[in-house]
């Protein structure tokens, strides 16, 4: 019989989609900088620069022209968009934009013009391009929610709200698809199955994210964006990882109703309960070095 290994709290939170796939250095919606390791937890790797917690977000707003979830633009040929004035990826406001001729839908592939955070795609509204393809600014058309809605996502779909704590940017919160990260069995080509929000007991489950803007990174590799490692592979804090220099390094998934694989990896580590508080997932471990 395997004995479930539980370990203290993972905090942190999941990546983001089109508008802050690659946060710079300094820049708290993509840097592990922006949330360190914790004495008494243990802290994943951020890319939407804040957290949610029941449903409610902290920082960010709604500063700009329309509400991203009631499309309340006046003119029927407008749709509200998160908008950046530059192509950092990192929204300056919400702006009512051109709305296309024969728009696409929500599952949909999808392109961007000019440049990512240009407020201007092929998407309905109500949704927005989740750019997974910079060479060509294309991706699959995701929908806008109200994270405060009762049922804010199609079944099988999380509210996702990016940028929620940093300052000046608008919340997008968009309808990203679930997974497990064990299976990773995300729909769509390149894209892989990491930890969604955080709670105050640990991760509330795992969906889909695109492609990080670099590479994808190897077991113990450095890394900075939630979805930077390979699929299969967490980012988390450099003391849980034998021989990590960076401040965040990936590691793998496992199982912990099977024999644990993590000394194969090292010696010194061992499979320990992610701890969400959802029980679907009391199964999902990480190979770690116990703190």
């Amino acid at each position: 019989m395997v004995v479930p290994r539980r370990f203290p709290p993972f905090l942190g939170c999941a990546v983001l989609v089109a508008a802050c796939q690659g946060g710079g250095a300094g820049d708290p919606s993509g840097t592990a900088g922006s949330t360190g390791p914790s004495t008494s937890s243990t802290t994943a790797a951020s890319t939407s620069a804040g957290t949610t917690t029941g449903g409610t977000t902290t920082g960010g707003g709604q500063d700009g022209e329309c509400i991203l979830w009631e499309q309340d633009c006046t003119s029927p040929d407008l749709k509200c968009m998160p908008w950046s004035a530059d192509p950092d990826r990192v929204p300056d406001e919400t702006k009512c934009c051109p709305l296309v001729d024969a728009p696409k839908q929500v599952g949909e592939d999808c392109s961007i013009q000019e440049y990512d955070g240009s407020c201007l795609d092929d998407c309905d509204a109500g949704a927005v391009c989740v750019q997974d393809d910079p060479d060509t600014l294309s991706g699959v058309c995701g929908e806008l929610c109200n994270v405060e809605a009762p049922t804010p996502c199609p079944p099988g779909q999380t509210c996702k709200p990016f940028f929620e704590n940093l300052p000046g940017a608008p919340v997008v919160p968009i309808c990203m698809d679930q997974c497990d990260p064990l299976l990773q069995d995300c729909a769509r080509p390149g894209w892989s199955c990491i930890p969604d929000s955080p709670t105050a007991s640990g991760m509330s489950g795992f969906l889909c994210a695109p492609p990080p803007p670099g590479d994808r990174v190897p077991m113990f590799g450095a890394c900075a964006l939630a979805n930077d490692c390979e699929p299969g592979l967490a980012c988390v804090p450099a003391d849980l990882v034998p021989g990590c220099t960076f401040l965040f390094c990936c590691t793998s998934y496992c199982n912990l109703g099977e024999p644990d694989p993590c000394p194969g990896y090292d010696p010194t580590m061992m499979c320990v309960d992610w701890q969400s508080p959802d029980p679907m997932w009391d199964h999902v471990g990480v190979c770690v070095v116990p703190v």
